[in-house]
């Protein structure tokens, strides 16, 4: 189930298609009353993603529907955010925020917060995407899911949040800003295939690299710096190792 939910996670649809029919198996010849309602909301992902979204949304909303009478809460925020989605797709955004909304409220009121940041980052795509003209709330949102994520040690779900926000600064000519956000989400990562937020991140900073705003940010910082070793070394120098301001 774990590795079910990555890919969804990831929009892998090959791999849930996959996943999806062996799970409807297993459900099935064992009669699980609660992965009967997984099997139900991951058919109707792959369905609604197949081409057929108005039969696939509805098997989705009555396994979603049906998990939340179980009480089964463990992926809730990565069922929320496939379910929002598939609402954008059938022209609800309206629809879709409410859900992701709906889902924060109950994260705050229960107390579980495995997919807090994911769920912030996913509202904060949903809102650039209503409203591209005012960036303000998503790019709101986008910074509470980085702080979330980097409260929690989450640095997958941070490097998600951030790769979001480079995207909207990038949109907004705020390239800067951009690889301001995004080069320390992406250190210590190595390249994967299974994670592709990486290599959209890494290919994203090397464009912003070569940009004329970000090479004379770089030359203004290491200007800066120079100023500040040349300083300490006056000081050095002239005041001695104990002076106060040395």
């Amino acid at each position: 189930m774990h590795a079910f939910v990555f890919h969804l996670m990831r929009g892998d649809l090959p791999r849930v298609r996959t996943s999806a029919a062996e799970l409807t198996r297993i459900v099935r010849e064992h009669d699980l009353r609660l992965f009967r309602a997984f099997d139900e909301f991951f058919d109707g992902w792959a369905t609604a993603d197949g081409g057929a979204l108005a039969h696939g949304l509805e098997g989705m909303r009555r396994g979603a529907e049906s998990l939340r009478k179980q009480n089964a809460l463990v992926f809730d925020g990565l069922i929320k955010i496939a379910l929002s989605e598939a609402e954008v797709r059938a022209g609800d955004p309206g629809r879709a925020l409410a859900i992701i909304d709906e889902t924060l409220a109950a994260v705050d009121r229960i107390g579980y917060r495995s997919f807090e940041a994911e769920l912030h980052r996913a509202r904060g795509e949903l809102l650039h995407g209503r409203d591209p003209v005012h960036p303000a709330p998503a790019e709101e949102a986008f910074k509470t899911a980085i702080a979330i994520a980097k409260q929690q040690g989450a640095r997958s779900l941070g490097l998600r949040a951030a790769l979001s926000l480079a995207n909207l600064y990038q949109s907004t000519g705020r390239a800067t800003d951009a690889h301001a956000v995004l080069s320390p989400a992406l250190e210590g990562f190595p390249p994967s295939a299974e994670m592709p937020e990486i290599v959209e991140g890494r290919a994203l900073l090397t464009a912003l690299a070569e940009t004329e705003e970000v090479k004379a940010e770089a030359q203004r910082r290491q200007r800066r710096q120079d100023l500040q070793v040349g300083m300490a070394n006056a000081l050095l120098q002239g005041r001695g190792i104990h002076a106060p301001e040395t």
